[in-house]
């Protein structure tokens, strides 16, 4: 059985976990192992590297004007750190500095990275910022609030004429907007080729010299679950120890011995995000390793490039999505080329950003024991945008999915009663400071023992063996009362259904907050759903589906006969024929649904769930 094969090493230090009970009924939770020195900042580990090894390929991606063309267009870090300097030298030349933000709108891209690094080499602070914001909206609504908050001086775009809209669409009142395709309409376009000729003076350097732990890197906008995005602030100190405190966990030594060469990773995650932008960027550039940019995602348009690219790239840790695995099991499944050459190297496999089902891990296992006779260790990683990201992993070989880990060392996590939940709260050099020019909801966020609020209620997995590690127990946020009284755990309810359903619902939102039942608000899983029907349909077809609503009904009664009180039983769903939009906040970049932003914004199908309307895609219970 697959269960009985041994694990692939790795080099996981042994636990060393520190437990402390206090009185008030909170729990400290610490690594028994060191932090390992960290750089200072995050340009240093380029400078190391453009000079330990300036050959070695720093990031790979297909050709940006045809990526249907073969091969991968490189840039080593020696050739990457004479880049970074010339553009650090336009960027002062262009009034860049410690007040004077960089706004970068962008997919992933070798200049994105550039323009990335630049900015920061000169103390600018980078705001990545979802391109959906300036492509998809029609009213520009959330653009404008950032540029509004933080008020960048200079404005970067991929393609001047994919973002014209939105460059339009805001008030540039005459600063600059960096191009490195298509000039755009503004009063002030730069092209980026213009500023990579710029030749680097001693100013160069002495920006790199004011650079510290201290000095902001970046203001990483939140999804805005709550209201409007909010500008979490990461210092260079925040995200170089957080990609240490990851690697604090292994034996580096005996793990540079397995991978018989730098670390290897293909990744499609949004560096407008935490998880794409630093514990996946970053954290490969810190470690000296090659990230391959993948332009796929798990989506039935883009899942064809993904797996193009996969097919192409051994890595040795794969890090992603539980969206994005759900589609990787099943590729693998049907094509043993793929497998062959996504497990040829791979030593670690990881998510985040969601629960992963029990059943995708067992399913990729299998095509792995099927593929190299060993199973391969897939672990979790958690943490927030304002924790850089991560503060705890499963950093041991480990078969249970849903849980969050163990706090790696340097992080410090506080369990804290909440009524009768657990609050994670943690303390580390990798929290944020606050959130840029919002001190009432720095001051909030905080407790009086300066411990971040994450607002996740968390469990021990073994309530009498503490070593394996923290499961999550719902969003604290997102709890809510029935009209009688009844406290709802929309987090776990969600996990569940979707579990239950098992295949046709990527997602759902849980409603119900003053009502007398639990419904529903249901998001189809396209791809799943398609290959059931063995045809390709759009979602308005598929929510009308005999098949697909028989589907669904089975899974949600089957989840009704195992959950039948009050507080976890489902009364209908409202399948959507309208996908999430993520311009609207209705998604986060993560890939998840935004709760209360979904409720907000489709308030008349909530009220329809709640009424007396029948129609094919309402189900009743």
């Amino acid at each position: 059985m697959t269960g009985q094969l041994p694990f692939r090493e790795v080099p996981y230090l042994p636990q060393k976990l520190e437990v402390e009970h206090r009185e008030d009924g909170s729990i400290l939770l610490r690594n028994g192992h060191p932090l390992r020195p960290h750089h200072p900042h995050m340009l240093a580990p380029l400078v190391y590297w453009g000079a330990a090894a300036p050959e070695r390929t720093w990031l790979a991606q297909r050709d940006a004007e045809d990526p249907s063309q073969p091969g991968w267009a490189k840039i080593s870090y020696g050739e990457a750190l004479g880049e970074i300097r010339a553009l650090a030298q336009g960027f002062l030349d262009m009034g860049a500095g410690p007040h004077c933000p960089v706004m970068i709108l962008s997919r992933n891209t070798i200049d994105h990275a550039l323009v990335m690094y630049a900015a920061m080499w000169v103390g600018s602070a980078v705001v990545p910022v979802t391109p959906a914001y300036a492509t998809l909206a029609e009213d520009f609504t959330r653009l404008n609030y950032i540029d509004d908050l933080v008020r960048p001086g200079i404005v970067y775009v991929e393609d001047g004429a994919e973002y014209q809209r939105g460059l339009g669409g805001m008030k540039l009142a005459g600063r600059p907007v960096i191009y490195s395709r298509n000039a755009p309409d503004v009063e002030v376009a730069v092209p980026l080729h213009g500023l990579l000729e710029t030749t680097p003076t001693s100013a160069v350097d002495l920006a790199y010299d004011r650079l510290t732990p201290e000095t902001v890197a970046k203001y990483m906008m939140t999804s805005g679950s709550t209201g409007e995005p909010k500008a979490v602030i990461n210092t260079h100190g925040n995200i170089s120890s957080m990609v240490k405190m990851i690697r604090s966990a292994w034996n580096v030594e005996r793990l540079e011995e397995l991978s018989a060469g730098p670390q290897v990773m293909i990744n499609f995650l949004p560096w407008s995000h935490t998880y794409g932008a630093n514990a996946i960027l970053h954290s490969m550039t810190d470690w000296g390793g090659t990230l391959y940019i993948d332009w796929g995602a798990p989506t039935p348009a883009r899942l064809p490039e993904m797996m193009r690219n996969m097919r192409g790239v051994s890595p040795t840790q794969h890090t992603t999505v539980p969206a994005a695995w759900a589609a990787i099991a099943t590729e693998l499944e049907h094509d043993p080329e793929l497998a062959r050459t996504f497990f040829k190297r791979l030593f670690v496999m990881a998510y985040g950003g969601a629960s992963l089902g029990q059943d995708i891990y067992e399913r990729i296992q299998k095509v792995a024991a099927e593929t190299t006779g060993e199973r391969i260790s897939l672990s979790a990683g958690y943490g927030s945008t304002e924790t850089s990201p991560t503060l705890s992993n499963v950093h041991w070989p480990n078969d249970t999915m849903g849980l969050i880990g163990l706090p790696l060392p340097g992080c410090e996590i506080k369990l804290a009663p909440v009524g009768e939940k657990l609050e994670c709260r943690v303390r580390g050099l990798h929290i944020t400071p606050g959130y840029y020019r919002n001190p009432e909801k720095t001051a909030e966020v905080f407790d009086e023992e300066g411990f971040y609020r994450m607002g996740d209620a968390v469990r021990f997995a073994d309530p009498v063996n503490p070593n394996k590690g923290l499961a999550f127990d719902g969003r604290l946020a997102e709890e809510f009362k029935l009209m009688n009284g009844t406290w709802v755990s929309a987090g776990t309810v969600r996990v569940k259904v979707v579990e239950a359903v098992d295949g046709p619902l990527a997602d759902v939102v849980v409603c119900g907050l003053n009502r007398d039942r639990i419904a529903l608000i249901g998001f189809l899983h396209e791809g799943w759903c398609s290959r059931h029907l063995g045809k390709t349909a759009d979602l308005p077809t598929l929510t009308r589906s005999p098949a697909i609503i028989a589907a669904v009904r089975r899974g949600i009664e089957a989840y009704n006969a195992a959950h039948p009180n009050t507080a976890q039983r489902i009364s209908a769903i409202l399948l959507q024929d309208t996908p999430p939009r993520p311009e609207a906040g209705e998604i986060t970049e993560k890939g998840y649904i935004n709760q209360s932003r979904v409720q907000a914004l489709r308030a008349e199908e909530i009220a329809r769930l709640y009424g007396d309307d029948e129609n094919d895609s309402i189900l009743r219970f």
